[in-house]
């Protein structure tokens, strides 16, 4: 089976048609992402880190934030890939604190 993501690329640092030479480059990113760097279908990545890292490492000086979404409720992450490197964030919900006076 697997698990199925809604990815979203964005280059931070460097040319926006990197996006395009990772999707000819990836066969998977090819599925993943537009030449934009939006999403396609939810789709199965695996590989991703593994390719973004050694992607990365070619474009050296480029930042690339990649944002996933996946099936379950709040499954929500970005990973950040630079120079071959990796670091992974994770999505933190808060709830405002309690204000009587918003109140109706």
């Amino acid at each position: 089976m697997g698990y199925y993501t809604r990815y979203e690329l964005e280059v931070v640092k460097g040319d926006i048609g990197l996006i395009e030479k990772l999707r000819d480059w990836s066969y998977e990113a090819s599925y993943a992402i537009t030449n934009t760097g939006d999403s396609c279908e939810p789709c199965k990545w695996h590989g991703r880190q593994d390719e973004l890292m050694a992607f990365s490492s070619l474009h050296k000086k480029a930042l690339f934030k990649l944002s996933g979404e996946g099936k379950e409720s709040g499954d929500i992450w970005r990973e950040y890939y630079q120079n071959g490197k990796m670091q992974r964030c994770t999505v933190e919900i808060v709830f405002s604190d309690f204000n009587e006076k918003f109140l109706a």
